[in-house]
């Protein structure tokens, strides 16, 4: 079983806070992208393939594969970075087994129905929920879009998008 050293919401993926930063930091090893869409898309799989670092390999599986792949062997060796493009995802793997025990929020866009969380964070209440309900089931959730920014827990984001 592979040692998941971090698992993140982040829209953009495989980018330069998660490529060069985290990864350098954490001493990942790997990156596993869980994504139904992007897993779909041969052009962007290859890309995301392509903004790796030397040496850390990424693998791209859509929702059922991932599941798969962790109830086989956690993602094989080694430490491991684990993706997802949003929160909805985050929680359906998690729901279905995928036993992750932090998740940090790096960065979901503004959209339609979606208020500003913490700097590059917008959640509609929906995503909101979902995150609360992961703390509740025992998963530290955060938000810490670079290793150099200030960790902030979901209780402040909460506080502020309700009051």
């Amino acid at each position: 079983m592979s040692n998941i050293v971090m698992t993140r919401v982040d829209a953009r993926l495989v980018h330069g806070q998660v490529a060069t930063r985290w990864s350098k930091v954490l001493e990942a090893h790997q990156i596993i992208v869980v994504d139904n869409k992007t897993a779909a898309d041969e052009f962007l799989t290859e890309l995301l393939y392509m903004a790796a670092p030397q040496g850390v390999k990424v693998v791209v599986y859509n929702e059922e594969q991932g599941l798969q792949h962790w109830k086989e062997d956690g993602f094989g060796e080694g430490n491991t970075i684990l993706l997802f493009q949003n929160v909805d995802t985050a929680k359906r793997c998690f729901d279905a087994g995928m036993d992750y025990k932090s998740i940090n929020i790096g960065q979901v866009p503004k959209a339609p129905g979606r208020k500003n969380a913490n700097n590059t964070v917008h959640l509609s209440d929906g995503e909101l929920d979902a995150l609360i309900d992961l703390k509740a089931h025992g998963v530290n959730v955060y938000f810490h879009p670079t290793p150099e920014d200030r960790l902030v827990e979901l209780d402040a984001v909460v506080r502020k998008m309700r009051g």
